[in-house]
């Protein structure tokens, strides 16, 4: 990516930028009127640059008193930074009010000028010819720090935004969340006089002796060793996924990968069965929930104390065990690190990095003003302004809703980093005020636990071990990361996607909860591709070739 930009941008920017370009009205191309210094990252405009934006809302409006999604501490900012206004071309609930709203512009031709769009409407807009082509001035307008952001994702990021070698859109990234943990009830091990687990197999033991001993004192044949959600694996980062166990197998369900040079389903795969014939081994045993095809809520059970063990992304401190730990502040859960052999390395797969995307309307004389906004939103305010005392008070008040656009870019390892800052300051090497807002709060939380951590409140304790403990364990953790090749939707998805999913969820819960022998495992495959799923993976390995 790197190399394509600055290849254009030596044959073309020089032209286009040093002479001052303009936009005829019969011009098919977007043209920047703005001078060498104004396409500077934060270059301020000589006079005011009005655009328009589709504003997506928090649904009930979270300003300050007196303040508007036009004229709030952001777009203050904004307008003190780059002498900028944004004017609202639509305002609209985030999800399917605002997607609504999209298709309406997109029908009747009448863009805002910057908007935010999915991956299916990205390439809608790009086949139709109706957005402004990035490279250029993401290469002049894009901070430093932003582009490094963008390369912490080894290129999977801005990839999902590329079309014919050309940059159509400014994705929000979505920051690594692996590995997942196993949280476990540290003061039952410990009572049983157990080892912390490092392999499957001591998991298994540990809930064994969970189950059969009771050392949380539920009663006989009422206390549960592993937790786990209805839909047992495949929810990236998520609470009671089984995703830990699967990876063990390199099985990926849900994700579709590479497999012997072919795109694959990770649902399908030999791999997974073994998956789930260890979980349906551990259910027969009595090591997982025997309620897990009816249990409406995981959370209570934990708060409640009657579970051992889930498996949850490095905030599973903050919740659900915030609330655990209010109901019995004894109870001590701690994350560990699981893999098949005990050593120090694991095999996870990754997240989509880009959700949502950025775009800028065909025709809008200011392009580059995407990217100077986002590197003001997303490395000068967080940096530099970091104290800017009107966002400062917008965000301590708890106010939603006031950046003009979402964007939102972060270093892949944004949680390792996190821990880093702020071990760092906890040992006095980094100062506070140098911190995030949301840091700062956290640092409060971790000093008074380290000053006595048996008075220490939930908060204290919950912030200490998400942000201590468990992301350090994230920045430690040695990962063979698997990366999905495809994450959009085809045409035979929109139609049959719904289906396939359902057939999954039920197939795997019986399994799982012995209702179907594991051998069901290969009539669910059989009848997965004939009902639409071989006719999906053809068009997936056809977008592949295409993109």
């Amino acid at each position: 990516m790197k190399k394509f930009l600055l290849t254009v941008v030596g044959l073309t920017l020089c032209l286009s930028v040093f002479a001052g370009c303009t936009k005829s009205s019969n011009s098919t191309e977007t043209k920047t009127v703005a001078t060498t210094e104004e396409l500077e990252p934060y270059g301020k405009y000589a006079e005011t640059v009005t655009y328009t934006i589709g504003k997506s809302t928090p649904g009930i409006p979270k300003l300050p008193q007196g303040q508007t999604y036009e004229d709030n501490a952001y777009t203050r900012y904004l307008n003190e930074t780059l002498n900028v206004q944004n004017k609202n071309k639509f305002e609209a609930k985030s999800g399917e009010n605002y997607d609504q709203k999209i298709s309406m512009a997109l029908a009747s031709s009448d863009l805002p000028d910057i908007m935010s769009v999915n991956a299916e409407t990205l390439r809608e807009l790009v086949d139709n010819d109706m957005i402004a082509d990035l490279t250029e001035v993401y290469e002049s307008s894009a901070s430093d720090y932003v582009k490094e952001k963008y390369d912490s994702y080894d290129g999977r990021a801005l990839e999902a935004a590329i079309f014919d070698g050309k940059l159509m859109a400014m994705p929000s990234t979505s920051n690594a969340n692996i590995p997942t943990m196993l949280w476990l009830r540290k003061d039952w091990a410990d009572k049983l006089g157990l080892a912390e687990p490092k392999t499957v197999a001591d998991v298994e033991k540990i809930l064994t002796e969970f189950v059969q001993k009771d050392p949380g004192g539920n009663g006989k044949g009422k206390t549960i060793g592993l937790t786990l959600a209805k839909t047992v694996g495949g929810l990236y980062g998520s609470l009671f996924q089984g995703d830990n166990i699967f990876a063990t197998y390199n099985s990926f369900p849900r994700q579709w990968i590479e497999q012997d040079g072919k795109v694959v389903y990770g649902s399908i795969t030999d791999e997974t069965k073994q998956g789930l014939g260890l979980l349906a081994d551990w259910y027969k045993k009595g090591l997982i929930d025997p309620q897990l095809a009816v249990r409406d809520s995981i959370e209570a059970v934990i708060i409640s104390g009657e579970a051992g063990a889930f498996f949850g992304p490095w905030w599973s401190s903050d919740y659900p065990l915030n609330d655990a730990k209010r109901q019995n502040n004894n109870a001590d859960w701690q994350p560990y690190i699981i893999s098949k052999d005990g050593s120090d390395k694991i095999i996870a797969y990754t997240q989509n990095p880009a959700g949502e995307f950025y775009v800028v309307r065909k025709g809008f004389e200011h392009p580059e003003l995407l990217p100077k906004i986002a590197s003001a939103l997303n490395d000068k305010l967080v940096r530099e302004d970091l104290n800017y005392e009107p966002v400062v008070d917008f965000t301590k008040g708890g106010f939603d809703g006031g950046k003009p656009l979402g964007i939102m870019i972060n270093f892949n390892d944004a949680t390792a980093q996190m821990y880093k800052d702020l071990k760092a300051t906890v040992d006095g090497e980094k100062e506070v005020d140098t911190l995030t807002l949301d840091d700062r709060t956290s640092y409060n939380n971790i000093v008074e636990y380290l000053k006595d951590p048996t008075k220490a409140d939930a908060n204290q304790w919950s912030g200490y071990t998400s942000r201590m403990v468990a992301a350090k364990l994230m920045a430690e953790t040695k990962i063979d990361e698997v990366n999905p090749v495809f994450f959009g939707q085809t045409k035979s998805m929109k139609l049959k996607w719904t289906n396939l999913v359902k057939l999954e969820d039920e197939t795997f819960l019986k399994i799982v909860t012995g209702q179907e022998s594991l051998d069901y495992f290969d009539s669910f495959v059989n009848t997965w591709n004939k009902t639409g799923g071989s006719e999906i993976t053809n068009e997936i390995a056809e977008a592949i070739k295409e993109k």
